[in-house]
Parts: structure tokens; C-alpha cells; sequence
């Protein structure tokens, strides 16, 4: 199996590091996959064009292709927003990441890591191993690891259904879209307690998202307009919208395998269980 790591990657210098632990952990750690990878940059103004430029230097003693790309095209910077700009800006980035490789059919799989994604890196053999079975497969991200249960984070990119704007949140005809509320209800509650357990989803994305690229290849990308919603919405919402079109349906996330989003580097790592938890936790 042939896997290409994607990353986008704007403002990230308090994350940079920790990223490229992890990416190239996943390469080590497993070595029956053959894994490349692609990161794409624009417009920071911090220190991330010269990290990434750094950490990367030895990127062949990890993946089989490595691409990178750092750009100055005075885009605009949004905070995480609900924004058409933004999720145009967003979805040109991610699409840049495909772009930028040489030939994608030589690959089975994107692996969209996030790079202010804090995870554990042995998680992700679950998620692996169920990727046969379906065309798009995540993780399930979450906020505050200190609360139990950790708030659920990714609320608009995630769809329990196609009569849905946001998570848990069914469109009202003449209500506006992507206003509502955040809903309580936890992904976790959907599942049983296996660990390994898979809630059916519309679409996905929670910072580590596993994408069949056989639909990629043939054309379905990212992007900041929903034709279903006639109206921009969250770019990873609408790629997932684009497998539907293109008939692949099987997309899923697994609640109890969590990852953080953690932008600013506070999350303290767990120490090493001595027992197997019935979750993966990555944090105290």
C-alpha cells in the first residue's frame, strides 16, 4: 500500500516540530506501508517557511517522494471561522498538495494531517486496517483533553447526514445556513465502547482524514462551494459531498481514536499506559 501524507500549512511555527515528529513516526512505525509526502505553504509571516524548509531536509530517510511548496501570494489570514474567503483559500491549498506530486496514480491513499493535530501515533494502525472498507475514514477530533468527555470539535466539517449544515444541526428551509447553535450531542454516544468502532458518516474530516484516492484521481478535490447547498461551505464538507457524486458512499470516522486540535502546543503528552484503554488518548 502506497499512502500520501498532505499538510497544509499557514502561521504554524508553535506546531512545526511536533508535526513532523508524528509524519515521520507514522513513516517509521509502519514500515509495510511505502508512504510520500506533500506540504504545501503560503503566506506566514511567522517562521514556518524556514522550518519547514529545515525539518524537511532529511525527508528522504523517511518517504519515497517528498514535495514541498512555499508560496507569497498575500491572501488574507482568518482565524477558524466560518468564512467563504477563507474555505476558498483552504480548499486552493489543500488541492495545491495534489497538485504539486508528480504522478497520483501511483498512490492508494491521501492521508490529510493537520499540522496543529496532536495525536498518538500508534492510533492510527486502526484506522489502517479498516480502510478497505471505505473511501474516506478519520479520526475524531476533539477539544480540552482535561474534560471528560472532551468536547467534539469539528462541527462544521462533519455531517451526520446530506440534510445537514453543521454537526447535528438538520437545515430549516429560510433559516440561514451554518448559524445554529453547536449541538452537545458526543460521537462517542453514537458507537458502541470498541475501540475500533465506526459511525457512518456524510462527511468527515476531525485533522486526520484517511481519503481513498482513486475518486481523487478522477477528479473530486476540495473546494469552498457546496452545489448541493448552493452556497460556499466548508472545503473537507464538500470533497466528501464530490465522492457522494462520484459514487463512493462508504465514509466514516471513529470516535473513540481522538485526536486534539492544539495550535498552540499546550497539550501535555500522556505517559505510556501500562494497560490497553478502551480509547485512544493521547493527553492528560
Amino acid at each position: 500500500m502506497k499512502i500520501l501524507i498532505c499538510t497544509i500549512v499557514r502561521n504554524a511555527e508553535l506546531t512545526i516540530q511536533r508535526w513532523w515528529e508524528n509524519v515521520t513516526k507514522i513513516a517509521t512505525l509502519y514500515p509495510e506501508i511505502e508512504f510520500s509526502i506533500s506540504v504545501y505553504e503560503n503566506d506566514s509571516v511567522d517562521n514556518s517557511k524556514n522550518l519547514l524548509t529545515e525539518v524537511m531536509k532529511d525527508s528522504s530517510a523517511y518517504f519515497s517522494e517528498t514535495f514541498l511548496g512555499l508560496e507569497d501570494l498575500q491572501t488574507d489570514f482568518y482565524e477558524s471561522v466560518v468564512d467563504g474567503v477563507r474555505v476558498e483559500n483552504l480548499a486552493k491549498a489543500r488541492n495545491n498538495c495534489f497538485d504539486q506530486v508528480k504522478n497520483l496514480d501511483e498512490y492508494d491513499y491521501v492521508l490529510s494531517v493537520e499540522v496543529d493535530a496532536h495525536f498518538t501515533v500508534s492510533s492510527l494502525g486502526l484506522l489502517f486496517q479498516k480502510i478497505g472498507q471505505w473511501d474516506i475514514l478519520s479520526l475524531t477530533s476533539y477539544t480540552k483533553p482535561s474534560l471528560n468527555p472532551s468536547p467534539f470539535y469539528d462541527h462544521w466539517a462533519t455531517r451526520l447526514t446530506d440534510k445537514e449544515d453543521m454537526w447535528d444541526n438538520e437545515i430549516t428551509e429560510g433559516a440561514p445556513l451554518f448559524k445554529s447553535s453547536l449541538s452537545s450531542l458526543h460521537p462517542q454516544t453514537l458507537v458502541s465502547d470498541k475501540i475500533d468502532a465506526i459511525l457512518p458518516v456524510y462527511a468527515t474530516f476531525n485533522l486526520v482524514c484517511l481519503y481513498r484516492m482513486k475518486p481523487i484521481r478522477e477528479g473530486c478535490r476540495f473546494s469552498g462551494y457546496s452545489e448541493r447547498l448552493e452556497s460556499f461551505d466548508c472545503d473537507t464538507t464538500v470533497i466528501c459531498e464530490q465522492f457522494h457524486q462520484a459514487g463512493y458512499h462508504k465514509i466514516g470516522m471513529m470516535p473513540h481514536i481522538e485526536v486534539f486540535n492544539d495550535p498552540l502546543h499546550e497539550i501535555v503528552p500522556q505517559k505510556t499506559l501500562t494497560s490497553t484503554p478502551r480509547k485512544e488518548n493521547c493527553c492528560d
